[in-house]
């Protein structure tokens, strides 16, 4: 590609990217005094990299730059953000509680806040799992574009557990319930005797940032508990929500910066 492409193509980009619902080829081509072809080749390759998609309206940015240019708008360290979040939930819940962002292929531990119970689950923070072992990797996996998700389902996938899925069929069925129900139960798949239940942290235009969760023994969290537990983390990961939504808007009305 050449200089001329690339600049071009950065245009292109900021053009799209101040149309959030999307804007036609025609109208790109308009604004940048070039050929209609000549816009749409380069929107067409951007689309092959996943840097943008399309729409009814036309082209918006997708989710793979959006998720590219996160981390830079974010605290390098949702942490700071989300911790009292997790706290709380522990409290809530009397289980361990946790945060997860995308690392890859994989779900990667940030956060751990500790139950008080003698038994505890390990403090699994800085060690990152493949998406479709843990249930905070299916909340990314969920609301993937499709194309981007079935490629990690092309992938061998290995099993932790006997438990685990690894079966794409199987795991297409599970990610879809985890996109209607906005939430994943994973019992005995990252390992035997162990439970946890995730929901994802959008932005504010519905992308996921990253996941909260809360995992224990499988005893002390039996059916009877679980839709109380599932409450508490969907009330919790919606203010989550809020306040990425909210800082992030920030930083962008004040010029990025703190």
């Amino acid at each position: 590609m050449s200089i001329q492409s690339v600049s071009r193509a950065f245009t292109i980009l900021r053009t799209v990217a101040s149309h959030p619902d999307g804007i036609g080829v025609s109208a790109v081509a308009k604004r940048m005094n070039l050929h209609k072809s000549t816009v749409s080749r380069l929107l067409s390759t951007l689309e092959a990299e996943d840097a943008v998609e399309r729409s009814d309206n036309g082209y918006r940015i997708s989710d793979g730059l959006a998720m590219l240019v996160a981390p830079l708008l974010l605290p390098q360290n949702l942490t700071e953000l989300l911790r009292p979040l997790l706290v709380k939930l522990t409290e809530q819940t009397g289980e361990a509680s946790g945060l997860a962002v995308l690392d890859g292929w994989n779900a990667l531990s940030t956060a751990h806040v500790a139950s008080q119970h003698n038994l505890q689950v390990r403090d699994w923070t800085g060690e990152s799992f493949p998406l479709h072992i843990a249930a905070s990797g299916k909340n990314f996996l969920a609301f993937w574009p499709h194309f981007r998700r079935e490629e990690y389902l092309a992938q061998p996938m290995q099993a932790y557990t006997p438990h685990s899925i690894t079966d794409p069929a199987q795991l297409r069925e599970r990610i879809f319930a985890v996109r209607q129900q906005g939430y994943d139960w994973t019992f005995d798949e990252f390992e035997v005797g162990l439970c946890a239940v995730a929901a994802p942290v959008f932005d504010q235009y519905r992308r996921v940032v990253a996941a909260i969760y809360i995992s224990g023994p499988t005893f002390r969290l039996p059916e009877r508990v679980r839709d109380g537990v599932t409450e508490r983390l969907l009330a919790s990961v919606g203010e989550g929500s809020r306040m990425v939504g909210k800082y992030l808007v920030g930083r962008v009305e004040g010029g990025g910066n703190d």
